[in-house]
């Protein structure tokens, strides 16, 4: 059930992040559209592949933080 709803919720957050990229395009606000697509990009690796990006963000917190981590 947890699985089912965040593939919804995510589907549905990604819908909504390219409608508004869309719209940063048309005005040509480049700032803005990079964002969107970098918070995309997170979105979908959090929705699509939930242990590997999991993976990732413990590896770059402990080279960032400096730490033996989980």
């Amino acid at each position: 059930m947890k699985t089912w709803v965040f593939l919804i919720a995510g589907n549905i957050f990604l819908i909504v992040l390219v409608v508004r990229a869309i719209g940063h395009y048309a005005k040509r606000e480049w700032g803005d559209l990079i964002g969107h697509v970098i918070a995309g990009v997170v979105v979908a690796g959090f929705v699509f592949a939930t242990d590997t990006t999991k993976g990732m963000f413990i590896e770059i917190w402990n080279k960032v933080a400096g730490g033996g981590g989980a």
